[in-house]
């Protein structure tokens, strides 16, 4: 079994407290360093923490709740108990962060390996191990090596005791080449300002190119302004749930009573918050489950603008205007569940670039003008994919 062992020895340079309890995204960076253990395949959950802090006890009771193994130690001769000689152990220091590249290295089958840098000036905040190496700060070794530790004293870091016994042990190494560190391979957070600038580089790279025009270039920029004082609320995700569900329901109302820019512009507005909340949790690899706020959103979209379309159509345009929006629908069905060709993705149309043209057309006549160029413009990205996709290259 692999047994995850994650240090909260360490207070950060503020004095505030453990660095694994700085707030970062959506929860601490202790989130992301359960997140990394859960990734690496580890089964237990093991916090070493000299000082009892009642934010550890409560994120341990959470993990029971959800079904993990979880437990917090004091001493290293206080960690023997939980493991047996079968087992192994992967240890994560204070403050450190590890890529999806180290991830994948040992999310495999159990190795021992120490990950390492060449020593250079830059490096100077990581352990020395010899003349020409540092320490990342993770380690991976097998839990009977922990015998050795039993009788070190109690002041003595578990963090550099780990490191000695597997440099004795001549444990593989791992050398991180400084071209991976610059790209982010390890990350070591000892304050909020190294906190702070980790989440701008965090924000900087986040994956934005199968997005549309509308979401790349406006909607996403200022999401990622506003991400970072969202999430330091904790229940900001929750009410952007309750926001969008409200303005879906509202979008509705109004619609009800003729007001199309009102229930247009609020079902926009709901979109972009569903937008927001989905970016929140960019850099959550948890499994998540189906997105049914963002489901009932497009059902009463759905019904809003059909509200709209009913209000505004006469006895003889009804039924073409039924008609052409059911087939509005198909298409944006059909491009949803395509596989999507790589080359539209900068006009493929979504919901908020729906409701966008729905409430541009509705400011200078009828909806139903809308619904018409709505369906043109659906209709052509349509072909366009699927001209692409009968014409690529055969694998």
């Amino acid at each position: 079994m692999k047994l995850a062992l994650i240090s909260l020895a360490k207070d950060d340079l503020d004095g505030n407290g453990p660095i694994a309890l700085l707030p970062l995204f959506a929860g601490t960076l202790l989130d992301l360093q359960i997140q990394a253990a859960q990734r690496f395949g580890c089964e237990k959950y093991i916090f070493l923490c000299p000082v009892t802090h009642g934010a550890l006890l409560q994120k341990i009771d959470a993990m029971k709740q959800q079904g993990l193994d979880a437990e917090y130690v004091r001493s290293p001769s206080d960690l023997v108990q939980y493991a047996s000689e079968q087992d192994h152990i992967v240890y994560i220091a204070d403050g450190i962060v590890p890529n999806d590249e180290i991830i994948g290295q040992l999310s495999g089958p159990p190795q021992e390996l120490l990950f390492t840098v060449l020593q250079a000036e830059e490096y100077q905040e990581f352990e020395r191990i010899d003349l020409n190496q540092r320490w990342l700060g993770i380690v991976s070794l097998n839990a009977s090596r922990l015998v050795a530790m039993i009788d070190i004293p109690d002041e003595w870091e578990i963090g550099s005791a780990l490191l000695r016994t597997a440099v004795q042990a001549d444990c593989p190494r791992s050398i991180i080449s400084d071209r991976r560190m610059g790209a982010g391979a390890i990350a070591h957070i000892q304050s909020e300002l190294s906190a702070a600038q980790f989440t701008r580089r965090k924000l900087r790279d986040m994956p934005g190119k199968k997005d549309n025009f509308l979401n790349r270039f406006l909607l996403r920029p200022l999401v990622k302004r506003s991400l970072p004082m969202l999430w330091t609320k904790e229940s900001a995700s929750q009410y952007l749930g309750i926001f969008i569900l409200l303005a879906g329901l509202a979008g509705i109302g109004t619609a009800v009573f003729g007001y199309s820019v009102a229930a247009l512009g609020l079902l926009l507005l709901g979109s972009i918050a569903q937008f927001t909340r989905v970016s929140m949790a960019q850099f959550a690899h948890a499994a998540t489950g189906r997105d049914w706020t963002g489901l009932a959103l497009d059902i009463f979209a759905g019904t809003a603008v059909a509200i709209l379309l009913v209000k505004t159509s006469s006895a003889m345009t009804f039924v073409p205007n039924l008609v052409i929006f059911l087939v509005l629908l198909a298409h944006l069905l059909l491009l949803r569940s395509g596989p999507g060709e790589p080359r539209l993705a900068l006009i493929r149309p979504d919901s908020r670039l729906i409701l966008l043209i729905l409430l541009l057309a509705t400011m200078f006549g009828p909806i139903s003008y809308g619904i018409y160029a709505a369906l043109l413009y659906s209709g052509l990205t349509l072909v366009l994919d699927r001209y692409f996709a009968q014409n690529a290259p055969k694998s």
